[in-house]
């Protein structure tokens, strides 16, 4: 029986129930009649009869118009919202999403029609995908090479529009502005750099255009200018130049190339310094010293008491003199020193090519020892220092044979070139000083080397048998990587059913925009427990920006906590972070204020977000931070679009929309996950008629009233 309904047609079972519907009633009204008319003759009481049993026809009507509509909605209504889902699932974010067939078994050839075309639309969409892949192929080699050269730019390179935001940056730009969070795309350049002379110079290339003076004008539609940092820390050396739209000839965009001249103008400061001291400085005590020794040299008569006098005035100026001529020295060797490009050294590789340099002499041999360092310096000059110093030792001495090695020593590396036999004298190594190297650039003698480097260079004794030369170089700038290696797997849903029903703080021309043309921060965190209110603190943050639909995984943040108490075993199962990974690690009173930073302007994403965020609100007032941004919760907006089923973890909705899972155990890993899923969420969002922030959040408070209404049941 059951299987001759499943083959009827939907038109002929749809009939079906309208028609046991109006049978329903002469079934159920006829009866009824007839016991009416038959208690009358019998009581003689027809007003009471009629009622008594018009009630009871009626109530048995209602349940069997109930009755027949819970099967309508089971077998026809409900599988068919079903199909639904699955269509907008199909259509807005997962493409290979099933369609389940069984759920609507008695709706005729339907799903299986529904299922037929889901087919048809992933061959017809990965078709259209293989086009676009191919098309596209050539494009991503070109972008692959303008990022390479873009990293390996020594200059600093930024990209704004014309309302100063950023929409690319290489890795240089941030070190020269040294910042990290502070910049990012769809962020205003003054937020890192000085707003005056960048407006101006693009006023002056826009009038330049304008006025259609860049067709003659040598620099064309570029400029060059002096610019800083927003603190005024380190002064830049900009040059901007326009990006024009080719069709109109009108201006989009402007590109910045820089770079970080704050030593460059500090020395010049110094050295202009240094020229009036040696000029106008050096005047002074040198007139006195030539009057003083004019009066002696022309008086042939002075008597022994005024020419003491005047020899005691040339002594107190020579040595004003002297003393000023020293300090003029000194800063001077600074200027030098501090002017010079260097780089971090290996000195395995800087003492290796030493070796090597001499490897094909008969006579002399040099021999790398000892434990490598790392040092600061100009490579190839070292080199040529090197060479030259170890033949004016082999000449001297005629040692045949050398040992090279780093030592690291009070916060110096030293080279040490070794030797069998006694030291050199001072005024033998003096001597070298002023030696030119015929490979050095602008022909710098070996005092030059040494000065830039700050170095100077002794000989001394070993032990009885050894000698040594030893130059003390500087210790190299290897700045030590912030190693945050977290282990998070997933954690039990909780749920705040009133913190999410709280009124965000929402500018209206937030709350009116796009959800596609907003920015957000998708975040995480671990915490010792599952209580925020009993002592439970947070471990571990992490989060990842999404801006124009596109998720920077290159701005993204991640830090462990010090929670300053025990993290209990219990916990420790679910997230696997132990008391020895976070001791060393900072407060939420220092992280969560660069979480704040990295969070700036930016709506909050997070999945189960209610937990989050009471943690992050009980730390406000310790840590003087207000998280009064927007949330949204990718947990309540699976509820609203998937509302058929109770499968919301972070796993399933993954599952569903056909998410790869990488990185699942750990708090940045959740982070991009939940990234994904929301991306993914946006255009079945707008399909549902949820466009702006306001239309999102309006849903999610819905979804909020209705999970509480769930609670008190």
């Amino acid at each position: 029986m059951l299987k001759r309904i499943s083959q009827m047609s939907l038109r002929l079972r749809t009939l079906l129930f309208f028609l046991l519907l109006s049978a329903c009633i002469p079934l159920i009204l006829g009866p009824a009649l007839y016991f009416a008319y038959g208690h009358i003759q019998t009581h003689n009481d027809p007003a009471d009869s009629l009622l008594l049993f018009g009630l009871a026809a009626g109530v048995g009507l209602l349940l069997c118009v109930v009755a027949i509509g819970a099967l309508f909605d089971v077998n026809v209504a409900s599988p068919i919202q079903g199909l639904i889902r699955d269509i907008q699932t199909i259509l807005h974010s997962n493409r290979n999403h099933s369609v389940d067939v069984e759920t609507g078994r008695y709706l005729d050839h339907l799903p299986e029609t529904v299922r037929a075309l889901a087919r048809q639309y992933r061959i017809q969409r990965s078709a259209v995908d293989k086009t676009i892949a191919n098309a596209t192929q050539e494009t991503a080699k070109q972008k692959n090479t303008l990022e390479t050269i873009l990293k390996d730019l020594y200059e600093g390179v930024i990209i704004c529009n014309l309302n100063n935001q950023i929409l690319l940056y290489n890795q240089k730009a941030l070190s020269l502005l040294h910042v990290s969070g502070d910049i990012g795309l769809g962020r205003s350049l003054f937020s890192v750099i000085d707003q005056p002379p960048l407006l101006h110079s693009l006023r002056r290339l826009r009038n330049r255009l304008a006025e259609e003076r860049h067709h003659n004008h040598p620099e064309g539609l570029g400029t060059s200018f002096v610019c800083a940092t927003v603190d005024g820390r380190y002064t830049l050396e900009a040059r901007m130049s326009l990006v024009l739209d080719l069709e109109e000839n009108i201006p989009t965009s402007y590109i910045l190339t820089f770079e970080d001249v704050t030593t460059e103008l500090s020395a010049l400061g110094k050295r202009d310094h240094l020229l009036r001291e040696a000029t106008e400085g050096l005047r002074q005590p040198i007139a006195n010293l030539r009057a003083a020794a004019e009066m002696i040299a022309n008086s042939s008569h002075m008597d022994d008491h005024m020419r003491k006098q005047f020899q005691a005035v040339m002594l107190t100026e020579s040595l004003k003199l002297s003393e000023k001529i020293n300090n003029l020295a000194e800063d001077y060797h600074g200027l030098a020193t501090t002017h010079w490009p260097m780089a971090d050294i290996y000195s395995a590789n800087l003492l290796s090519l030493v070796s090597l340099r001499v490897a094909d002499e008969k006579n002399i041999e040099a021999v790398m020892t000892g434990v490598p360092c790392w040092l600061r310096g100009d490579s190839h000059s070292l080199l040529l220092a090197l060479d030259e110093i170890l033949h004016r030792i082999h000449d001297v001495t005629h040692a045949p044979s050398f040992d090279l090695q780093t030592v690291n020593r009070e916060g110096r590396v030293h080279i040490d070139i070794i030797w069998d036999g006694p030291p050199l004298s001072s005024s033998e190594v003096d001597s070298w000083q002023d030696v030119r190297l015929k490979e050095s650039i602008g022909g710098m003698s070996l005092r030059d080397i040494l000065e830039h480097h700050r170095c100077e260079m002794w000989s001394e004794e070993v032990d009885q048998k050894r000698s040594r030369l030893r130059l003390p170089m500087q210790p190299a700038h290897r700045p030590q990587a912030d190693k945050t290696s977290e282990t998070l797997p997933a954690r039990p849903e909780f749920y705040d059913f009133s913190l999410l029903s709280q009124p965000n703080r929402i500018r209206p021309e937030i709350g009116d925009c796009p959800l596609s043309e907003l920015t957000f921060v998708v975040f995480d965190t671990e915490t010792t427990g599952l209580k925020p209110t009993h002592g439970d603190e947070i471990i571990a943050i992490a989060g990842v920006r999404i801006f124009n639909g596109r998720i920077l995984t290159g701005e993204s943040f991640a830090r462990l906590v010090n929670p300053g108490r025990s993290i209990p075993k219990s916990s420790i199962r679910f997230h696997g972070i132990t008391d020895d990974m976070v001791k060393d690690k900072p407060p939420a009173q220092i992280v969560l204020p660069q979480f704040d930073n990295f969070a700036k302007e930016a709506i909050l994403v997070a999945h189960n977000a209610a937990f989050d965020m009471k943690f992050l609100k009980l730390k406000e007032e310790e840590c003087g931070l207000k998280f009064d941004h927007p949330v949204l919760d990718t947990l309540l907006l699976s509820v609203f679009l998937h509302d058929h089923t109770n499968e919301h973890s972070l796993n399933d909705i993954a599952k569903r929309f056909g998410i790869e899972i990488e990185g699942r155990h750990t708090a940045i890993g959740d982070a991009l996950v939940t990234a994904g899923i929301f991306k993914r969420m946006i255009p079945m969002l707008k399909a549902r008629g949820i466009v702006t922030l306001n239309d999102a959040i309006q849903a999610s408070h819905k979804i909020v009233e209705v999970r509480a209404q769930q609670a008190d049941f």
